[in-house]
């Protein structure tokens, strides 16, 4: 996690891992967002709401692949 990072780097941006997971919080936020807004007069907001979860599907899969390259680089 964080910790252990700090530790074994001193910092928390040796990687894409970090980019990759603030990417995912703020389409998880927008997925949220668009959630509470679907309704028949928000035309918008179904489309939208949908598009950033087909977004956020690619997202998880990149903090996936960058979080295991990290922990490869803890590994002997």
């Amino acid at each position: 996690g964080i910790i252990g990072t700090l530790g074994h780097f001193g910092s928390l941006g040796h990687s894409s891992h970090l980019v990759a997971g603030l990417t995912v919080v703020v389409l998880v936020l927008l997925s949220a967002f668009s959630a509470t807004q679907i309704s028949p007069r928000r035309t918008w907001a179904r489309p939208l709401h949908i598009s950033v979860n087909i977004i956020l599907f690619v997202g998880f899969a990149w903090v996936s692949l960058t979080g295991w390259s990290v922990v490869q680089k803890y590994l002997p």
